[in-house]
């Protein structure tokens, strides 16, 4: 999951596309029989209780637009990038894909293997 963080882990700024995509995540781990009901139950809570900031992406799909036509990226990576943008804030990313098309650009969006 992609995160973008405010100043040294104050706080974290995240899409409200990261409910429903982490959602899927733990129902595919059911799927496969990885976890239990009651442990995808246990991590929905957690989920729900996580302490972060929630952005609109409806707010940032034109320049979010803009970047996956200039990258030939996915929107949905696009809008991290323009999150970061937006929020003049550094943004962390475990996609080294991604990383490697943005970086000449946008220098403030770092690897998370980087990042700790």
């Amino acid at each position: 999951m992609i995160v973008q963080t405010a100043a040294s882990g104050e706080r974290l700024i995240v899409l409200d596309l990261v409910f429903p995509e982490v959602t899927n995540a733990i129902w595919k781990r059911h799927r496969q029989q990885l976890i239990n009901r009651s442990e995808s139950r246990e991590l929905l809570e957690a989920l729900v209780r996580s302490p972060v900031a929630v952005e609109p992406a409806a707010s940032l799909l034109a320049s979010a637009f803009e970047i996956a036509a200039k990258y030939d990226r996915a929107i949905y990576d696009a809008l991290f990038v323009a999150l970061a943008q937006q929020q003049g804030l550094p943004g962390i990313t475990a996609d080294e894909p991604l990383f490697n098309a943005i970086r000449a650009d946008f220098p403030r969006i770092v690897l998370l293997c980087d990042y700790l």
